[in-house]
């Protein structure tokens, strides 16, 4: 009962704090941050060290918000700057994991696969934000497009490869970049089938 009743409160605060973040255009994500941080072992003091739950319901969450965030987009919007979009979610993606890779392995000493997870975590634009505060800001409708076909097409890979890499890559370079590629091939041609089929 105690359970169930915290759960209550949790999910009420998250409703008015999602009413109050939309009022004042506040990006609701950050609201839900903070009261994360509010609830948990340096707040409250509530302790959560469920590790796989954790991964289930963010990449749930991550389902949710690309899903929702696609079904609002304006097609036409998209259209018009998908070309930049998509070289932005590709090449400017594994340019910014190198960047971020090399520098943490040769300035700060780190080993290549925490310098690889730490340069794929710090690449992805961060959708949530990104559909919820352009919506409400007045930004070119074709910078607009090209930031949300961004921030919609990089989590996938950023995905593959924090998973890839948290994994130990497979086996070695090769067999890591044609996972990586095996990978975004099926899920290009599973959402594409969904796609035309609903």
């Amino acid at each position: 009962n105690q359970a169930l009743l915290a759960a209550s409160g949790v999910l009420l605060l998250a409703i008015l704090a999602v009413r109050l973040s939309v009022g004042v255009g506040f990006p609701s994500l950050l609201v839900y941050l903070l009261i994360g941080v509010a609830l948990g072992e340096n707040g409250l003091g509530i302790e959560f060290e469920n590790f796989d739950v954790a991964v289930a319901l963010g990449f749930a969450a991550l389902v949710l918000i690309l899903a929702e965030g696609g079904l609002t987009t304006d097609w036409p919007d998209m259209k018009a700057s998908l070309r930049l979009g998509t070289a932005l979610a590709t090449v400017g993606l594994v340019v910014s994991i190198l960047v971020v890779a090399l520098f943490c392995h040769f300035v700060l000493n780190m080993h290549w696969q925490l310098s690889v997870l730490l340069g794929a975590i710090a690449s992805s634009t961060d959708a949530a934000a990104v559909f919820s505060v352009l919506r409400r800001v007045p930004v070119p409708r074709k910078l607009t497009g090209a930031l949300e076909t961004e921030s919609g097409l990089n989590d996938a890979p950023v995905v593959v490869v924090v998973t890839l890499v948290s994994i130990n890559g497979g086996e070695g370079p090769l067999g890591f970049i044609g996972l990586f590629v095996y990978e975004l091939a099926a899920g290009i041609a599973f959402g594409l089938a969904v796609g035309l089929l609903g």
